[in-house]
């Protein structure tokens, strides 16, 4: 889990050592906790910033800056096989010079760069996947366990009428940390080797999920429900080989079949479809949301407002004073909404159709990639339980994506977490053979 530099220099190492677990430790507390824990951000604290926010994150990003400088081979790996999401990262910079709001445009872009640079260096310095992996699940279950402490000792902030937020400012905020602690738990599960390790992680879980069920999001509990069955089915390819794979392919085609069936029974009218489907078709009024969000896109079709400068750009220039009134949308009041609720539509907002697009490829490229070496890849079956785990949460986001904005999006703690896993599938496979001096069961 720690930088590898030159074994010649044993003082050198140990200072890298403690620089890197000083990253990984304060990268993953500012993701999933926060410097303003329980706190509602307003929107004028939301467009101003907060300079402690910025002294922390520029202190992470010179930790980076010399964890990459003893892993440079290994970054450089990382940024070549990534093309997708350097360039968006560097198109996020370039928008500067188009934005509405170009000084937000520059503190929020410098910002994206800046936790994009700190997950390329956390991956770059890791000797041993499994390791990495058992430190991401226990340090997600101790956020877990403060959340449950947050619950129990502030309970007028912690719960809501609608769900248990936590730490968080709402209910799916808690939902999505939960989401990834289940997902990355259950693969560390798959790994596992001893019966001892099995009742453990065993017991974790179900802390985790207990939480996550508290937390009353239906996206993500849906989504951790389909992402442990993903991960159940690249277990059982390994274990079955292509035999398995080709049934479940020839039911998955099944399935399409009869989808189809239904759709030419409705006339292929999918708004019917989802109506006898979905409880709420609506969406809890993000339709209104998504059809706003779809035609300001429209006005700047290809290079977007900029990034970052669309929501939370002040009070007289909130977009909601745009909508048009007798709508649900317009009774929310300047300020409330901070997002499209749908992350293509959130990219094409601030940098334009053809990024949100590139985002989405690249995205799926990473989990297809992880899928391929989870199932079929080298290594232990330790290391390829990571590999799909990251793989189960880069191919959900694009699914999350539909109702909530976490895809390439500063600051967001799944945004953070796909960043990491999109490194990960860049470097070699055989990078990640675990070192059996080092095993962690």
């Amino acid at each position: 889990m720690t930088s590898a530099v030159l074994r010649e220099q044993p003082q050198a190492r140990s200072t890298a050592e403690r620089a890197y677990d000083l990253l990984l430790g304060g990268f993953l507390y500012y993701t999933f906790i926060g410097l303003h824990p329980l706190a509602d951000g307003t929107a004028s604290s939301r467009v101003d910033g907060s300079p402690i926010d910025r002294f922390v994150v520029l202190s992470l990003f010179g930790l980076a800056l010399f964890v990459l400088w003893n892993n440079a081979q290994r970054a450089l790996t990382c940024l070549i096989g990534n093309p997708g999401q350097i360039a968006l990262v560097g198109f996020a910079v370039l928008s500067l010079f188009w934005s509405d709001y170009p000084d937000l445009t520059l503190r929020r872009a410098l910002l994206f760069v800046f936790l994009t640079t700190i997950t390329l260096a956390i991956v770059a310095g890791v000797d041993d996947l499994r390791r990495f992996h058992s430190f991401l699940f226990i340090a997600l279950l101790l956020i877990v366990v403060a959340n449950f402490a947050a619950v129990a000792l502030m309970p007028s902030r912690a719960i809501s009428d609608i769900g248990v937020n936590g730490l968080y400012g709402q209910k799916n905020l808690a939902g999505i940390v939960a989401m990834i602690a289940a997902l990355i738990g259950f693969g560390w599960l798959l790994g596992a080797e001893s019966a001892r390790s099995v009742a453990l992680g065993a017991c974790a879980l179900l802390l985790i999920f207990a939480f996550l069920v508290l937390t009353r999001s239906k996206t993500s509990i849906n989504l951790t429900v389909l992402g442990v069955m993903m991960m159940g089915f690249f277990a059982l390819a390994e274990r079955f080989g292509h035999r398995f794979i080709l049934a479940s392919i020839s039911l998955a085609l099944l399935v399409a079949a009869a989808l189809l069936l239904v759709l030419a029974a409705v006339d292929f009218d999918f708004t019917a479809l989802l109506n006898a489907v979905v409880t709420d078709a609506t969406f809890t009024g993000r339709d209104q949301l998504w059809a706003f969000a779809g035609a300001e896109a429209h006005k700047r079709y290809w290079f977007g407002h900029g990034y970052g400068a669309f929501w939370d750009v002040g009070y007289s220039n909130d977009p909601i004073l745009r909508v048009e009134t007798g709508t649900w949308l317009a009774t929310t009041g300047v300020g409330v909404i901070n997002q499209a609720h749908n992350g293509y539509l959130e990219l094409w907002l601030e940098l334009g159709l053809p990024a949100s697009i590139v985002a989405g490829l690249t995205t799926f490229k990473g989990a297809l990639v992880g899928g391929y070496r989870a199932v079929f890849g080298v290594g232990s079956r330790q290391d390829r339980a990571a590999i799909g785990a990251f793989a189960v949460l880069l191919l959900l986001q694009l699914v999350h994506n539909q109702t909530e904005a976490t895809l390439f999006i500063r600051a967001m703690a799944y945004s953070s977490v796909a960043s990491l896993a999109l490194f990960a599938m860049a470097l070699p496979q055989k990078r990640f053979m675990s070192s059996p001096q080092r095993k962690t069961r």
